[in-house]
């Protein structure tokens, strides 16, 4: 009896770890680095012009990513914020010297590393418009 009792309880533990193993949902697909500098193009308010954006210059500690920018002839400074997961770098940037720029950001990066693809949101931008923010690696 005692013997029935254990293989029961020994069955019932391993149901529970087989359970628990397939429940899992972490990403285990390493974090792809963005330290460097990037050369960008973004899209502006009217969704058809493709600007030169300037260089942003990320630097990545773990999963946690800063970037900064600076565009001298419009004299404002940017500054980023994400996290990353797997290929996807998501976050907030704001701007320095233009009134209450700032929004969310989505970049997805290349399978060789080199490039990105990626969409901008503006806090100021009632209609939560989408534009698109891309990069290439220097």
């Amino acid at each position: 009896m005692k013997r029935s009792i254990s293989l029961i309880l020994i069955g019932l533990a391993c149901l529970m770890l087989m359970a628990a193993g397939c429940t899992s949902t972490s990403d285990t697909t390493p974090a792809k680095s963005w330290s460097g500098i990037w050369s960008t193009t973004w899209t502006s308010a009217d969704h058809a012009t493709l600007v030169p954006g300037d260089d942003i210059t990320f630097t990545q500690t773990g999963s946690s990513v800063t970037g900064t920018y600076v565009n001298p002839e419009q004299d404002f400074a940017g500054s980023i914020t994400g996290t990353v997961e797997g290929t996807t770098l998501k976050g907030t940037w704001s701007e320095s010297g233009l009134s209450g720029t700032s929004g969310t950001l989505e970049f997805v990066m290349s399978a060789d590393e080199n490039t990105f693809t990626g969409t901008w949101k503006s806090a100021n931008d009632a209609s939560g418009a989408t534009y698109s923010w891309n990069g290439v690696r220097k």
